[in-house]
């Protein structure tokens, strides 16, 4: 009787230990998991607005389709300059609309000489192509020009800047509602 009490207890205890082992392994899975937002980079708050600013990287160009159904890339107007692309997502969590302008001067990268180097408009330098590239909208939607943003509403969009090749880009700041400024390494 006593052996039977005592393989019972080991039966309790081997489970107990399984379920314990099995919660251990789901929590780790979803702590260790990608977060299903999609954001990275870095996200500051300001008092107006909420901003994330994440896969800054040299390009050689961006693609896209506008409304008018034509195809269109964007490069350095200028030879020995790169561009450099940025996501940045803006969330409304404080206004009961937000009214946003992004322009030229809305965004702009500075180095160590802070020097700024504004944003790109990406529909005035634009050029013509006759067809559909292969990286089409790699890097759209653009973020550009007017939006209303209703509060814990969020937009996310592209932004280009061409740069020299001797920049040495340390931040992107953001003067538009709220004066943000985040630090940046491009890849």
């Amino acid at each position: 009787m006593l052996v039977r009490a005592t393989e019972a207890m080991d039966q309790k205890r081997n489970r107990l230990t399984i379920v314990v082992a099995t919660m251990l392994t789901l929590l780790l899975a979803v702590a260790c998991a990608d977060s299903s937002s999609g954001y990275d980079g870095l996200t500051l708050a300001g008092r107006g607005l909420v901003m994330n600013v994440s896969d800054v990287q040299k390009v050689d160009g961006l693609t896209y389709q506008d409304v008018d159904n034509l195809y269109y890339s964007v490069g350095p107007m200028n030879p020995g300059n790169y561009l450099v692309v940025a996501r940045v997502t803006i969330w409304n969590t404080s206004s009961g609309m937000l009214s946003l302008f992004v322009d030229g001067e809305a965004a702009a990268l500075v180095g160590a000489d802070r020097e700024p180097i504004f944003a790109l408009d990406p529909y005035q330098i634009r050029q013509s192509l006759t067809s559909e590239p292969h990286d089409l909208g790699q890097y759209t939607p653009l973020l550009w020009g007017a939006s209303a943003l209703p509060q814990d509403f969020s937009i996310t969009g592209w932004m280009a800047f061409e740069i020299p090749d001797s920049a040495d880009i340390k931040a992107l700041e953001w003067e538009h509602v709220d004066s943000l400024t985040f630090p940046v390494s491009v890849k």
